[in-house]
């Protein structure tokens, strides 16, 4: 993962806006990772450092990326890479339609990218692309929070995941240092 950091810090090292978007479906193990990762970062956000939930529909987003007019967008979401689960890398604008299935998303992320773009030509946008363990859904869904959260929060915050979300212990473990290494880099 140290080698990972470098390439991210360094294909933001001229960054002056950034927004990451989570990709996914909360409720399909693995493919929440988008989405968990935004939802620790939320508190971090500042003027500099948007983070946004799209979950399955970035589509809803697009205008929220395009007013807070970054220098960078950074999506974040499950890709069928070779390579074992857990697997990180970052993706290319031009490679992502490659590598990202369109099965849980409700238009594909490329398209969701050219829209942006159109609005915003010299947005510099990547991925960071997981390898996902597992994708199955869970029979047992329990609200994201439960007892923390109030149902006001969640209405007035639409990037707080509504489930909680439940990934392997593999992915759980990616995520996490990927969450730490965008706080050092916010830190920078």
């Amino acid at each position: 993962m140290n080698d990972f950091f470098l390439k991210l810090s360094s294909r933001l090292s001229n960054a002056s806006k950034i927004v990451f978007m989570g990709i996914g479906e909360e409720k399909l193990a693995d493919d929440g990772v988008g989405p968990y990762i935004i939802s620790e970062l939320l508190p971090h956000a500042n003027e500099n450092v948007l983070f946004i939930n799209a979950g399955i529909d970035p589509m809803s987003r697009v205008e929220d990326v395009v007013s807070f007019v970054p220098s960078h967008l950074v999506l974040i979401d499950t890709c069928t890479l070779t390579g074992p689960p857990g697997t990180v890398a970052i993706l290319a604008r031009e490679n992502i339609s490659d590598y990202v299935p369109i099965s849980t998303h409700t238009i594909p992320v490329h398209i969701v990218i050219d829209l942006i773009m159109e609005k915003q030509p010299d947005l510099n946008v990547f991925m960071i692309g997981i390898v996902p363990e597992s994708l199955e859904g869970f029979k047992e869904l329990k609200q994201y929070g439960e007892g923390d959260i109030s149902l006001e929060e969640f209405s007035e915050n639409i990037d707080l995941p509504f489930f909680q979300i439940n990934l392997t212990k593999t992915i759980q473990n990616v995520a996490d240092q990927l969450i730490l290494m965008i706080k050092k880099l916010m830190g920078e």
